[in-house]
């Protein structure tokens, strides 16, 4: 049975702090029952709710599951990070995002966040850590060994050398990111990557936090990281008794007609209340052109976010990606939680993965902004150790963000019998188009 995951999820955090991050700080409230992360990420609508137009092109089937970076070899990876861990108690926390992929010309390069603590740190002449939870980490390898045997670049995103650019970078206590944008040849920064990075304001009162989507810069192959500050905030304004909220940390998408990024998340239209109710989105979207993303970040003297715009009433130009009303394109969904959109260049249409929890769905658009009803892809809830999980949609061609008639979804694989991350996998479905 089905139930509206924000009315349960606004219980489940009356009785108990959950920190949907899946690394928990050091003295921190342990995570809820497996039963309460499996129905918060599940929603039913009403049957009178409008249905979408679309017809769905792709039946997705699961024709593999592999595992590829097991708990072991996590751990002997965070061991010759580099700079060292200086978290403990959570050790390598990776990938605490959904993952980005690059081809390269010797393989492929991963990002993820390690949801460790970074510690400020002198190492090897230079300070490295920015005192936050989170990362933005590098590993090479291959599509079937994201993890690799090179020491991984466990880096964190640093603050803008101008501080105005973004002053709430202080206030975070959580900074990652995974899905990353490589700059194409011919065009503003050419060479240099984009990641969309996922922070979090801790709400005080509620021991919670909210959640935020901003960029960050590399001009060195994912070895350090800029902030360019923020691009996206819900419609529900800061407070410290806020009910915890969790946007996610989506991929930047190329629009239909190749000018814009288009970005997806859950909008939280504001109430009047701190609590959410009923004014939660399925799927929100928010775009900026490529151009003046690009020459924002790297074609100037001080590189910062362009402004996104969402999508709202049938129009583009009305409300900021920061604080911004937004329309829910999912209105009738039965399934929400982090969404992953990618293009299909077999189908001509956009593939969106919605994760997070246990459970998987799978919705496409011709358009980006018309959705088929999401269909359940897989559920975990019949495995013994009901695992939550981080998903990514990869591609298996030049560019791993462009999808075909058979393609794969990586997730991060974290139980919850109380193994933590010495028992959390890297695995991979491989799903094709009947």
């Amino acid at each position: 049975m089905f139930v509206r995951y924000e009315l349960l999820d606004k219980i489940a955090r009356e009785a108990a702090h959950v920190r949907t991050r899946k690394c928990e700080p050091a003295n921190s409230f342990q995570p809820l029952p497996a039963l309460i992360i499996v129905l918060s990420t599940i929603t039913l609508w009403p049957a009178a709710a409008r249905a979408q137009s679309v017809t769905q092109l792709c039946a997705p089937k699961i024709i593999a599951n592999d595992l590829l970076v097991s708990g072991a070899q996590r751990e002997a990876g965070g061991d010759i990070a580099q700079p060292p861990l200086t978290d403990l108690q959570d050790g390598f926390a990776w990938p605490d995002t959904p993952i980005g992929v690059v081809k390269t010309d010797s393989g492929y390069e991963f990002f993820g966040s390690d949801g460790g603590l970074h510690s400020r740190q002198y190492w090897n002449g230079r300070w490295y850590g920015n005192n936050k939870y989170g990362s933005a980490t590098r590993t090479i390898g291959t599509l079937s060994n994201p993890l690799g045997s090179a020491p991984p670049i466990d880096v964190t995103i640093q603050p803008n050398p101008d501080p105005s650019v973004n002053p709430n970078y202080p206030s975070y206590d959580y900074m990652g990111g995974g899905p990353v944008y490589h700059v194409p040849p011919g065009t503003v920064g050419a060479g240099k990557l984009l990641m969309v990075y996922h922070a979090e304001v801790p709400t005080i009162t509620t021991q919670s936090f909210l959640s935020l989507l901003g960029l960050a810069a590399s001009s060195d192959n994912g070895q350090s990281w800029t902030d360019l500050g923020e691009i996206i905030r819900v419609n529900q304004a800061y407070r410290t008794d806020l009910d915890g909220f969790d946007i996610g940390d989506p991929p930047l998408v190329i629009s239909p007609d190749g000018k814009y990024f288009y970005i997806y998340f859950r909008d939280w239209l504001a109430n009047g209340t701190t609590h959410w109710e009923n004014t939660i989105t399925l799927v929100s979207v928010a775009r900026a052109p490529i151009a003046a993303v690009l020459q924002a970040a790297f074609g100037r003297e001080k590189p910062r976010a362009a402004a996104f715009e969402k999508y709202y009433s049938g129009k583009w130009d009305l409300q900021p990606g920061i604080g911004g009303f937004s329309t829910d394109l999912h209105p009738a969904a039965q399934y929400s939680g982090e969404l992953q959109v990618a293009y299909n260049k077999d189908l001509h249409r956009y593939m969106m993965i919605i994760g997070e929890g246990v459970v998987i769905a799978y919705s496409e658009s011709p358009d980006g902004l018309t959705w088929t009803l999401p269909i359940l892809l897989h559920d975990f809830r019949q495995d013994k150790d009901q695992p939550t999980t981080y998903v990514a949609p990869v591609g298996d061609g030049d560019d791993p963000r462009i999808l075909g008639r058979q393609f794969y979804i990586y997730y991060t694989r974290y139980p919850t019998t109380g193994a933590g991350w010495n028992g959390a996998s890297v695995d991979r479905f491989t799903v094709s188009c009947q």
